[in-house]
């Protein structure tokens, strides 16, 4: 039996962010940054490649986790953006 793995989606959107930021689109010359483009095809072949592999789970539902999950309440989005705030402001 294969392990799979449960990646953190935040990583590979921080990722992006610190591309987006860090780098220029383009250069002196009104040129393309592929240097940047390539980095950012990394982040998300890296996200495909996971995506992919996940369609080889064989996962069965766990319905007493499903049962609590179903009950939980909900946040709205202003109060989860606040709560997302909260736990990492803004630098």
């Amino acid at each position: 039996m294969t392990q799979g793995v449960v990646p953190y989606l935040g990583t590979f959107l921080c990722d992006l962010v610190v591309l987006d930021t860090a780098m220029e689109d383009y250069l002196e010359g009104n040129e393309i940054n592929h240097r940047k483009k390539n980095k950012e095809y990394r982040v998300l072949t890296d996200i495909m490649l996971l995506q992919a592999a996940a369609e080889n789970y064989c996962l069965e539902p766990q319905h007493p986790f499903t049962a609590w999950f179903w009950a939980v309440e909900r946040l709205s989005e202003d109060d989860s953006y606040t709560l997302s705030c909260q736990l990492e402001p803004r630098s």
